[in-house]
């Protein structure tokens, strides 16, 4: 039954992919005429009038979104304003397919997980690349909420590329489900060029927003010295209130308030026509006053009114990184070498309040604090350093359009992640002893007679530090071969030698041991190749095949103590050794199309896919001890599809639909001890099956400018498959995310001032109907009943004014 509801879907995707590629024939007669000579041109007409059409670098070459056989949503500068994209989390929500959240334990404070179609453990390599230019930045993700990927503040951006499927040939181990590219704008050499944005915001029981920002282009000595240089800070206002543990009066309002400042600036040199160099230095700085996490018992969902009480710490996150970087290009005729040199620094440091959590440890889950502990106030100190050096080089020829296309590179990036966090609490036997007195059970003399071991250096419950250190070594190649007239074959690879080095350290009574030491040292070799097919039918329809092949390194997860002894007898490892993390790998299979009708005002891309993973690493939290482990946990699927119609039927109005369905389960099941069963197959992913988003815009010319107006509508659908709730995996009182769905307006107009710069000032409303899903719904232990949350920021009505010159 399973297999023949499995074909059914599959079937029903591959009908609705070939309905819309039968639609988008129909309307272009010719379907087999030769490409003429003068196509060209007309290409270039059609892309430059085109609805949606961009030009991208998916390819490490430029070209028309149309013409890259590939699922791409990718978006310019000004698109971005105009659907008010601020941060990743936006781009996110207006892309189907792409998911991002953030830890259920820490909500707000930094640590995030992104996925692409699904494909997402949270653990080791990411499986998202995220590139700043060239220079990929994600980082081994991991238990510390100060460790997690890095991302770009969205101010001075060319344009963002969001590329689905595995990456693995061209941006190698870190892109096994995607890459999300931020593009940044190069230097001017021939004009100056301006770019500025400000806004001021009001939310619904929250402070204020504002921001101001400032991008310049110009030419220091035309054509051989140019500059790129901008500035930008946003105060993100906060929106939940603190509340007395005791007397749930507010104490503090609005506490999540955040500041971002980021400056970048890019010097290009022309020493001769065809050598071009460009420095660059990107500087990023964020703190986060407060997590986002609200009490669900003590909020009022219905108006937005978002509060907490329960933490009486604030959960602070501060991020900083800078990137220095070198790329130079040398025009050789016909072909182009590119060397793009770069050393990524980053720190960040987080806090948590660990009261409640201390408390459920120790079987007190609910109604008010104890008698003596209403100041009780244990935290966790997290800090993580983070640097990388990458050096790439890459020879490829000039012209897309020859019958043979082709790029070749070699890569190397060292890199080094010192993750510690630290849990102190110097009430620890107290607390012990308050759970002994509620049993009625003899007090501890001692916290060596409850763990063996004291407090770690005097005051640590747990601490633990990890040294991540990777080296990694890959040569690649891809290549386009026009076999007949217009239908190419794609072939690429990447051989990849990665070693990796684990060192860890960890201490203190949650960990039963005062030190234990871990090292390890694994060195893995891997092949990613990549096939595809793609037919130009004619200049406004592509046709395309493929499949690619996705690897991620070996991990490692540290000993979790023998707190967590029942948690680990219920899996079934030890709780005081180190736990080899296996690699994983994807192999992808997607066929689409990509058709431009009607002079380019249908604009139809569409795609579906296939995706086998074995051997998945999988992050999870263990549900009595609370500590996280990372384990690989059996083979899965994923199946499912991508559908994007843009519309422009007039000058005035255009109107977009983009849809992604993705049926991503485990595929095998996972024995257990004593015959039991720790995760059965076809449990599924905690992915929303459907994301639907929607958007229309009306523009009206008037005087020297127009006005507009504009809608964007997103939406994630419930899973609704049952889950097994007697897995030691599944904690029974959390439900499944519900579905969400938030509404986002924008009114304003556009005028030339001094027939050259254009002014842009507008009124945004962004969730509009003042939604407040319970999302990342948290508490300490199954038995706690001390729950917490985060949701949507509640309806915010501001003013943008953005000037481009």
């Amino acid at each position: 039954m399973t297999s023949k509801i499995q074909f059914e879907r599959m079937t029903a995707m591959r009908a609705m992919l070939l309905v819309g590629c039968a639609l988008s024939l129909a309307g272009v007669p010719g379907l087999a005429v030769a490409q003429e000579a003068s196509d060209a041109a007309a290409d270039a007409a059609v892309d430059a009038g085109a609805v949606g059409e961009i030009v991208v670098t998916a390819t490490r070459k430029a070209q028309s979104l149309s013409r890259v056989p590939a699922s791409i949503v990718a978006k310019g500068q000004q698109e971005l304003d105009v659907q008010g994209v601020r941060s990743v989390g936006d781009i996110a929500q207006i892309t189907p397919g792409i998911s991002f959240g953030q830890s259920a334990t820490l909500y707000g404070t930094g640590q995030t997980t992104i996925a692409i179609r699904g494909v997402d453990s949270s653990s080791g390599i990411p499986t998202t690349g995220i590139y700043i230019d060239d220079t990929p930045v994600q980082t081994r993700v991991g238990v510390s909420p100060s460790l997690s990927n890095p991302y770009p503040q969205v101010f001075d951006l060319d344009r963002i590329e969001v590329l689905r499927g595995p990456q693995g040939t061209l941006f190698g181990s870190g892109s096994v489900g995607g890459a999300l590219r931020f593009i940044m704008p190069k230097p001017s050499y021939d004009s100056i060029s301006l770019y500025g944005r400000t806004e001021i915001a009001a939310t619904r029981h929250g402070a204020a927003s504002y921001e101001a920002g400032l991008a310049v282009g110009a030419p220091i000595v035309t054509d051989k010295v140019g500059l790129r240089a901008s500035a930008w800070y946003r105060r993100d206002g906060g929106y939940i209130d603190r509340l007395d543990r005791v007397t749930k009066q507010v104490v503090q309002k609005d506490i999540n308030g955040s500041d971002s400042f980021s400056g970048r600036i890019a010097l290009g040199l022309k020493p001769s026509e065809t050598f071009t160099v460009t420095p660059s230095f990107y500087y990023q700085h964020q703190t986060i006053d407060d997590g986002s996490r609200f009490e669900v018992a003590v909020s009022d969902l219905g108006s937005g009114d978002q509060r907490l009480s329960l933490n009486r710490l604030p959960e602070s996150h501060k991020d900083d990184f800078y990137l220095p970087a070198l790329k130079m290009e040398l025009e050789l005729g016909g072909a182009t070498l590119v060397s793009d040199t770069s050393y990524f620094y980053r720190t960040t440091t987080t806090q948590s309040d660990d009261s409640t959590l201390s408390l459920a440890l120790l079987g007190l889950v609910s109604g008010a604090f104890p008698a003596g502990f209403v100041d009780y106030t244990p935290s966790t100190a997290s800090r993580t350093k983070q640097t990388a050096f990458t050096q790439e080089l890459r020879l490829q020829n000039d012209n897309s359009n020859d019958p043979f296309n082709w790029i070749a590179g070699v890569f190397y990036q060292k890199s080094y992640v010192r993750d510690q966090y630290a849990g102190r609490d110097l009430r620890l036997l107290e607390v012990t002893n308050l759970g002994q007195d509620n049993l009625g059970e003899p007090r501890f003399a001692s916290l060596t007679d409850v763990f063996g071991v004291e407090l770690y250096q005097g005051q640590y419950s747990l601490f633990q530090r990890n040294i991540h250190r990777d080296e990694q070594i890959a040569a690649y190649a891809q290549a386009d071969y026009e076999v007949v007239p217009r239908l190419k074959v794609t072939l690429g690879g990447r051989y990849t030698i990665a070693k990796y080095r684990f060192e860890g350290f960890t201490a203190g009574p949650f960990y039963t041991t005062d030190g234990q030491t871990e090292n390890l040292r694994v060195t893995s070799r891997d092949f990613t190749p990549r096939l595809g097919l793609s037919f130009q039918s004619d200049r406004n329809n592509l046709f395309y095949a493929s499949a690619a092949k996705g690897v991620r390194g070996p991990g490692v997860s540290p000993p979790v103590g023998a707190t967590c002894a029942q948690d680990a007898a219920a899996v079934g490892f030890d709780p005081l050794a180190s736990l080899n993390v296996k690699p994983d790998s994807i192999w992808s299979y997607e066929v689409g199309s990509k058709n431009r009708l009607f002079g380019g005002k249908v604009a139809i891309d569409a795609s579906a896919f296939h995706i086998d993973w074995k051997n998945v690493q999988t992050l999870l939290p263990l549900p009595v001890c609370t500590i996280y482990t990372t384990l690989n946990l059996g083979n899965a699927k994923i199946d499912g599809f991508d559908l994007s119609l843009a519309v422009k039927p007039v000058d005035e109005l255009q109107i977009g639909a983009s849809v992604a369905y993705t049926n991503a389960r485990y595929t095998t099941t996972i024995p257990g001890p004593n015959n039991s069963v720790i995760r059965r197959a076809g449990e599924p992913f905690a992915t929303a099956p459907w994301a639907l988003q929607l958007n229309a815009q009306w523009t009206q010319p008037v005087g020297s400018g127009d006005v507009y107006g504009r809608a964007d509508f997103s939406y994630n659908s419930k899973n609704n498959k049952p889950i097994d709730v007697n897995s030691p995996l599944v904690d029974p009182a959390l439900p499944r995310p519900p579905a969400t769905s938030q509404l986002d307006l924008r009114f304003g107009g556009r005028f030339s001032v001094g027939g050259k710069s254009e002014v842009d000032l507008s009124l945004f409303v962004n969730n509009v109907t003042n939604e407040q899903p319970l999302l990342a719904l948290y508490h300490d232990t199954p038995d706690s009943t001390w729950f917490r949350a985060g949701s949507f920021r509640p309806r915010t009505i501001g003013l943008t004014l953005s000037l481009r010159d």
